[in-house]
């Protein structure tokens, strides 16, 4: 017998829960019994919906692990997205036209609940460690030039939620105490764009500026990743110049 819409609806809401849990968590993935503590579902329920999806290719099943990850018909439908109407395919020639006058790493971000995802990037000539690694990768709002540039055009409430919501996470990371994140928030704002020289990853330097939506809010970030030792007065307002006409022509796009 079919289910009823109800039934259906239902499970398909536990589904979709649990892809965001395994989405959102390690990149090793999530065991059951994790994913039963987080989700609320009973054992049998929630293995039985994992192994649905799996069935399916959405999520990998890591045997000798016992752990679930998203599976190879995620990365099919996220490729495909990505090169539809929307902001991956707005941005990709504005990537491309900055890395061949630059010769700089080039990023794509954009905000994902409380963190920043990296959708798309082109690498520079010389090869240059990032926060986020490949295309897919994420940190929490907060960390990073990228983050920053959108962390800071929020009003503050939400940036204080964020943030406080993200605590432990940025204590991770090198020299990233609450304060200096709100110190940099505010630096930011003034400016118009973030800066990171070297503080987060020792003799890398990025430079960020936010995409902003037609109500004035930010939705992505453009920026450049490059060596420290390159830096000479100057250089950073070129490049954020550099992002700003490319950031117009994709606000105008919208």
């Amino acid at each position: 017998m079919p289910a009823s819409n109800t039934g259906g609806s239902q499970l398909l809401d536990r589904a979709a829960l649990l892809l965001d849990f395994i989405a959102d968590g390690d990149l090793e993935g999530a065991t059951l019994k994790e994913l039963v503590e987080r989700s609320g579902l009973n054992t049998a329920t929630c293995h039985r919906i994992l192994n649905t999806l799996v069935g399916h290719r959405l999520l990998a099943r890591d045997d000798k692990r016992k752990r679930y990850r998203l599976g190879a018909k995620m990365f099919i439908y996220g490729a495909r997205a990505a090169r539809g109407p929307g902001l991956i395919s707005r941005c990709e020639m504005g990537l491309s036209r900055l890395r061949k006058k630059t010769g700089e790493t080039t990023h794509l971000m954009a905000r994902h609940n409380h963190d920043s995802i990296c959708l798309d990037r082109r690498d520079g000539e010389c090869v240059v460690q990032t926060l986020t690694g490949s295309i897919g990768g994420s940190v929490p709002l907060g960390a990073g030039p990228g983050s920053i540039s959108m962390l800071a055009f929020l009003d503050r409430e939400e940036q204080d939620f964020i943030l406080r919501a993200n605590q432990q996470r940025l204590s991770n990371f090198r020299d990233l105490p609450a304060e200096k994140v709100w110190g940099l928030i505010d630096e930011t704002r003034e400016r118009g764009y973030a800066v990171d020289i070297g503080e987060l990853i020792p003799g890398i330097a990025g430079v960020a500026m936010p995409i902003m939506n037609e109500t004035g809010a930010p939705i992505a970030s453009l920026g450049f990743t490059f060596l420290c030792a390159k830096i000479v007065p100057g250089f950073v307002e070129h490049y954020a110049a550099l992002l700003r006409t490319e950031i117009d022509l994709i606000e105008s796009r919208a």
